[in-house]
């Protein structure tokens, strides 16, 4: 039975994002579909709100309380609006009915925008592949959930679970050590505009390269980014600094859940410049890493080092305003003085077979300079973002896929008229 009434305290993951978002750092990420003919706008938004109500977690808004923030029921319209060329933008609740996801509608695309207080990109795929299955019905198609469509079965309140919290046992944690990383700089566009840079490629060419080398696909992409880093910005080979990639790691892989809250931590790949490095000595490194990292024990340690953190006593009756500090504080010297960049990789989409044919392509973005990886219908969308004017990193990156025999296709969301901006 579904609750008239309902709040949740926002998740372990995303209780840093109100202090530290702003307009310069959205923690925004955004899913896109490509379907076959133009969108309605008007059934796109009615398809959201039938949704809203099974997707509790979503229909929310932020709110403050004394100690921590939280998430309310939420019972406004969600109104659709056109894409923005400038995508991943901060999202105003304020003036977006208190909603912190928004969906656009650009020709033939729907896109989801979602930010990180709210879900990971496993649980904000689930919106959209729901939402995006009602709006084909509402067109009048005949359709199947095949139990694939998460907006079309009962809901269960496991859906709404903080498995950060459920997963906490009080028992071993980890202490983690972290040095400061090298950071990317140069000339940025302005008005926080991020070039994105699609680059499409045949899954089974991808997986082909990768497992000729003996790795992943994810494994292969992040090795190539830093090696792209490493070869292209000279500053990277002579700091003391290393390349830190981060790579978000989807939980549920090891600790069974149905969550469509956050449900993801960081594993990283370091690579120090004073070595001296191949790519074949990158993809080594990249590889025994990971393999170090993707450890259920290990990530349960760091699962119950940051739950830990939350619980402490002195921590929980700090009022929000000195918390809001401590994030912000927090969130530099442990997450942005430690990165250079980010990939996450979604992994291949799966959708019912009578949804496949009204369904292109995806889409996975991720904020600020950082890469998104997803698969559908055999093919894999890598998204390059950057906000500098230098794209000699992205430039790298492809070379060495098409040099590598791969079929690569490329394109962008630069539209005619953001040349001031450029």
């Amino acid at each position: 039975m579904k609750r008239s009434i309902y709040w949740y305290p926002v998740d372990n993951a995303g209780k840093i994002f109100p202090a530290v978002s702003k307009d310069s750092r959205s923690s925004v990420f955004r899913l896109s579909f490509y379907l076959t003919e133009t969108i309605d706008p008007v059934l796109l938004e009615q398809a959201v709100n039938d949704m809203l109500p099974r997707f509790e977690p979503f229909a929310v808004e932020l709110k403050s309380g004394l100690f921590w923030y939280y998430l309310s029921v939420n019972k406004k319209k969600a109104v659709v609006k056109k894409e923005d060329p400038i995508v991943s933008k901060f999202i105003p609740w304020a003036k977006n009915n208190g909603y912190l996801f928004q969906v656009f509608y650009y020709e033939n695309k729907i896109t989801l925008e979602t930010f990180h207080s709210l879900s990971d990109g496993t649980g904000a795929m689930e919106f959209l592949k729901s939402i995006t299955y009602r709006y084909l019905t509402l067109l009048g198609y005949s359709l199947e959930h095949e139990r694939k469509i998460l907006g079309c079965v009962p809901s269960q309140n496991s859906e709404s679970l903080d498995m950060f919290t459920h997963s906490y046992d009080n028992s071993k944690k980890k202490n983690i050590k972290e040095e400061p990383a090298y950071h990317l700089s140069g000339e940025k566009f302005k008005d926080h505009f991020t070039l994105c840079v699609r680059v499409g490629l045949k899954t089974d060419e991808l997986l082909a390269l990768a497992r000729k080398h003996g790795v992943t696909i994810g494994e292969y992409v992040t090795a190539l980014l830093a090696y792209s880093i490493y070869t292209e910005d000279a500053a990277s080979r002579l700091t003391k600094k290393p390349i830190k990639i981060f790579v978000p790691v989807n939980l549920r892989r090891f600790f069974p859940s149905n969550t469509i809250r956050n449900f993801s931590l960081y594993i990283k790949a370091t690579y120090h410049g004073r070595e001296s490095f191949t790519f074949e000595r990158m993809l080594q490194v990249t590889k025994e890493q990971f393999q170090t990292q993707l450890k259920k024990e290990d990530l349960h340690e760091r699962i119950n080092s940051n739950v830990g953190i939350e619980k402490n006593p002195f921590i929980r009756i700090l009022p929000l305003s000195v918390k809001n500090l401590a994030f912000r504080l927090g969130y530099y010297y442990f997450a942005e003085n430690i990165s250079t960049c980010a990939i996450s990789n979604l992994g291949p989409i799966t959708l019912p077979d009578s949804m496949k044919p009204w369904i292109q392509d995806a889409e996975f973005l991720i904020g600020g300079n950082c890469l998104g990886i997803v698969s559908l219908n055999g093919c894999t969308n890598i998204m390059m973002n950057t906000e500098f004017k230098n794209l000699n990193i992205i430039q790298c990156f492809i070379r060495t896929l098409v040099s590598e025999g791969l079929s690569v296709t490329i394109d962008t969301n630069y539209k005619e008229g953001l040349d001031e901006i450029l």
